[in-house]
């Protein structure tokens, strides 16, 4: 999966070697402002998001700034102050076939989609028409990231706990996990058992682990 946030300004070529990459099998988030302009800003003709909406299936041609505007009909959960938008939304019609994950809850944009998902050969182009706050965000791209088969242990942490991980020489699997704040953090180990390598000590599944404020723990698998 491709995440494409506010690619203002791009080539013809650009576009289309996303366009080949979604037909192709691939999946990409776009966000509002995605294909407005050529890479000389030059703002394109053609109904926005211009080239991309062949593969995004939608389109528009008016934006405003929200004022006390929210999203409806979507499936994430979340409290009615967390689907507010902020700063900027377009007014998207979706193309036939397209399908609207959410739309705008206000009385007159109301009939406009707020962000569209369409199959395009053998992928998928997820467009968001709009500024999400982060909670927003954040439940839009799990979403996708689940559609896209990628969701994993890693992405049950959440900032500001990072994980990374790679194989050393021995072919033993190596996990990174990094405290990005200054708060002490607590996440559950939820991996194969191994060794913290910078402690030396042993490490469990099930695990309770804290880091300390910009810390890191390095475990390698047994």
């Amino acid at each position: 999966m491709v995440v494409v946030p506010i690619l203002y300004a791009a080539s013809d070529e650009t576009l289309e070697i996303l366009n080949k990459y979604i037909k192709n099998g691939g999946h990409i988030v776009y966000t509002f402002k995605s294909g407005f302009s050529n890479e000389n800003v030059k703002v394109r003709h053609s109904k926005q998001p211009g080239i991309i909406r062949k593969a995004t299936g939608n389109y528009y041609s008016q934006f405003v700034t929200p004022e006390n505007v929210s999203i409806k009909g979507d499936d994430y959960g979340l409290k009615a102050k967390d689907e507010q938008i902020k700063y900027f939304m377009e007014l998207i019609t979706p193309d036939e076939g397209t399908q609207i994950l959410a739309s705008y809850d206000h009385p007159v944009w109301g009939e406009y989609a707020a962000i569209t998902e369409n199959k395009y050969g053998d992928g998928l182009a997820t467009y968001i028409g709009f500024m999400p706050g982060d909670k927003l965000a954040s439940a839009i791209l799990k979403d996708q990231v689940k559609k896209a088969g990628l969701w994993g242990k890693d992405q049950e942490l959440a900032y500001p706990l990072i994980v990374k991980s790679g194989v050393n020489k021995k072919g033993k699997t190596l996990r990174y996990f990094f405290n990005y704040s200054q708060e002490k953090q607590k996440f559950t180990y939820d991996y194969d058992k191994g060794t913290e390598l910078i402690e030396g000590v042993k490490v469990n599944p099930g695990e309770t682990l804290s880091l300390e404020s910009w810390g890191v723990k390095i475990i390698e698998e047994k």
